[in-house]
């Protein structure tokens, strides 16, 4: 029967294209300038967002050159889950035994994956972590503590803790404080990785031994803390490359599906690992496989005549599908030439597959395996290839330290990067604020200068009429009233001089009335001054005039002037200080001329937004008119008009009489112009 062994170039053309043609998985950064007019015009005068912008512009152009974080679940092989399984055991630890004393460089902490029902990664809030070369940990020394401040999860980036640099062979981690999740004190990891101090791998295959440990067999188990394995994936990094290198994928038939994968160190060496990297199928759209079962043998002989074993995955097949690289530790061994050998194929339908994405053979901190020819044999057929060395995928394959070291960086940049965006958000936000006012203003400003202009010289002229009046005022008070003085005290003075020499006659009486009409002129022209001041334009002031006024007028009868309004220091307009202090003095005039009252009541108060003037008096009540009309509160009833307020006339013959004038603040206060009498 012969067997037929066929390439698959038409796979690896197709997987190339698709990957090609899968989004970039580094995010961008964010566009460094606004795009609108108004953004850009703001960035000409904010200098700092200009430069946040550039240094976020440039932070996310280097997310780039990282290693890109992209959880993919494992479905097996989880890592280490531990809980309270018993309160006298203490608290949970697990220990490390590397198998020799090494320099301790770095420790990289890498959080489970979530699973339903968990909140979070159940990564340890509190934890120590301590190092030491006995077993018993008796020269133990701290390399880590958190104290009584809680870790916070690395939110599935690995958590790098830096070592001492001094030998150790055992590392313990001891669980300080855990969640609730069904145990107390619950907590999870997925791998510890454990560098010397010259960055090489030293964890893989390490003996582990734990306390409180909660095993399911195939999902979480102390061995699984060392085996490689992480939710991060690929150990990839840089930008997506441009190559059909996808590896090497042999469809092999059912009857004969043994594949074997040899190279030539060209000198004796000894091997501390080998690591497979998956083949990537584009028909499982992501994960990738490698052969089920697979033992690594060294010989010194090219025919492998005195092979020896030193690494084998066992009994159990992998996973169908792997997102990691898988691991194999290896017994120490020098030889020259080595082999891989796997007698099962990988099944997908039909066909049977042997495949592998890329191979490495790490002595130290060298992959022996980096660029030399693999011979693929199937059969009674040989090969050379490159594609299992070449150290590329879809990205760079990176040494594993590189590629944790750039995950942690990576974590930095972008929470750096949010930060600054945040910033950058609100800094734009209030620039383009200040621009779209500032513009707006200056555009208001264009139209506002001409009416500025103008009410500039409506405020001169009412300043210059505010003088006029006022030296007016002066001139009344300072000339007139002092020739109406004047007048006064001459006719007062020839009157006394008649009397002495005539006695009381018609001239006398004359002489009086013109003494009585000089005095009260006199007076009301201090109230027409009175009036024409601006600096007295409270309701407080006015009162205090209408004191005046009633003293003056109503000196044969008692009253009193009682005000309750609580608004004193309002200010009141020239017209409404007018008309309200000239209907008092209406008022009081007339009680005076013809009401015969002996007691007179002045009452100020507030009902809601009104001011309420109210002047009782106990007289004979207001004469009536035709029609009954109350003829003497004519002209009150115009003053009261002119001010939009409502008076109340209570008047009874013989019961006295009641004004109330009922006028809206709003009325009082106002700029609107009043009607002069």
């Amino acid at each position: 029967m012969k067997i037929q062994l066929m390439r698959l170039p038409g796979l690896c053309v197709a997987l190339s294209i698709l990957t090609t043609l899968l989004p970039n998985p580094i995010a961008a950064a964010p566009p460094a300038q606004s795009m609108n007019p108004i953004g850009r015009v703001a960035r000409l005068f904010n200098r700092n967002l200009v430069e946040v912008e550039a240094r976020a512009q440039w932070l996310g152009s280097s997310l780039g050159y990282l290693a890109a974080f992209e959880e993919k679940p494992l479905r097996e092989g989880l890592g280490w889950r531990c809980g309270c399984l018993d309160e006298s055991a203490g608290n949970s630890w697990v220990a490390l035994d590397l198998g020799r004393d090494v320099p301790l460089g770095e420790i990289f902490l890498i959080p489970a994956q979530r699973q339903t029902g968990d909140l979070n990664d159940l990564f340890p809030r509190r934890f120590t972590v301590e190092a030491a070369c006995q077993p018993d940990f008796s020269d133990a020394r701290v390399i880590h503590s958190s104290g009584k401040i809680h870790q916070g999860s690395p939110e599935g980036y690995p958590l790098r803790l830096a070592g001492d640099g001094r030998p150790a062979r055992h590392i313990r981690l001891t669980l300080d404080e855990g969640h609730h999740r069904g145990l107390k004190n619950a907590a999870a990891l997925s791998e510890i990785f454990v560098f010397n101090f010259e960055r090489h791998p030293v964890s893989f295959g390490a003996k582990v031994t734990t306390s409180q440990s909660v095993n399911v067999p195939r999902i979480w188990g102390p061995n699984y803390l060392v085996d490689g394995r992480t939710p991060l994936g690929l150990w990839e990094g840089g930008a997506s490359t441009w190559t059909n290198s996808r590896g090497d994928c042999l469809e092999v038939t059912a009857e004969d599906p043994r594949a074997e994968w040899m190279m030539d160190f060209g000198k004796s060496a000894t091997i501390d690992r080998i690591v497979f990297f998956p083949y990537a199928l584009p028909e499982l759209s992501g994960p990738g496989v490698v052969p089920p079962l697979l033992k690594v043998e060294v010989a010194g002989q090219p025919d492998f005549s005195d092979a020896t074993l030193i690494a084998t995955t066992g009994s159990d097949d992998l996973p169908a599908d792997l997102t990691t690289p898988l691991v194999l530790p290896t017994r120490p061994a020098a030889a020259r030439y080595l082999r891989i050998v796997s007698d099962k194929a990988w099944q997908l339908g039909n066909r049977h597959l042997q495949a592998l994405g890329e191979i490495e053979a790490w002595s130290g901190n060298d992959n022996l395996a980096a660029g030399l020819p693999i011979t693929v044999r199937n059969g009674g057929l040989d090969h050379p290839i490159h594609e299992l060395t070449d150290g590329v995928g879809s990205y760079q394959i990176l040494p594993i330290y590189s590629w944790l070291t750039q995950l942690v960086e990576r974590r930095q940049v972008e929470s750096k990067l949010a930060e600054l965006n945040g910033r950058r958000t609100t800094m734009a936000s209030e620039s383009e604020l200040n621009t779209t006012w500032g513009g707006a203003i200056a555009l208001g400003l264009t139209f506002l200068i001409p009416v500025a202009i103008v009410e500039r010289r409506r405020l001169v002229s009412r300043t210059q009429l505010d003088k006029l009046r006022k030296r007016i005022a002066s001139d009344l008070h300072d000339d007139i009233g002092s020739n109406l003085g004047s007048i006064s005290i001459i006719a007062r003075s020839a009157k006394r001089e008649m009397e002495k020499k005539l006695g009381p006659g018609e001239l006398t009486n004359d002489l009086g009335e013109v003494e009585i009409i000089a005095r009260e002129s006199s007076l009301a022209m201090r109230d027409i001054v009175w009036l024409l001041e601006r600096r007295q334009d409270t309701i407080g002031d006015l009162v205090q005039r209408m004191r005046d006024c009633a003293a003056r007028l109503l000196r044969d009868v008692e009253y009193s002037l009682v005000c309750r309004s609580s608004k004193t220091t309002a200010k009141l307009t020239l017209d409404a200080k007018r008309h309200l202090f000239l209907f008092y003095k209406e008022a009081l005039h007339n009680i005076v001329k013809h009401s015969k009252a002996t007691t007179v009541v002045v009452r100020l108060y507030d009902v809601r937004d009104k001011l309420v003037m109210e002047v009782t008096d106990n007289g004979v009540g207001l004469p009536r008119g035709e029609g009954d009309q109350i003829a003497a509160v004519k002209k009150i009833s115009d003053r009261a008009r002119v001010l939009e307020g409502v008076l109340a006339v209570e008047s009874e013959p013989g019961k006295g009489t009641t004004l109330r004038l009922t006028v809206k603040r709003t009325s009082l206060m106002a700029t609107k112009k009043m009607s002069h009498e």
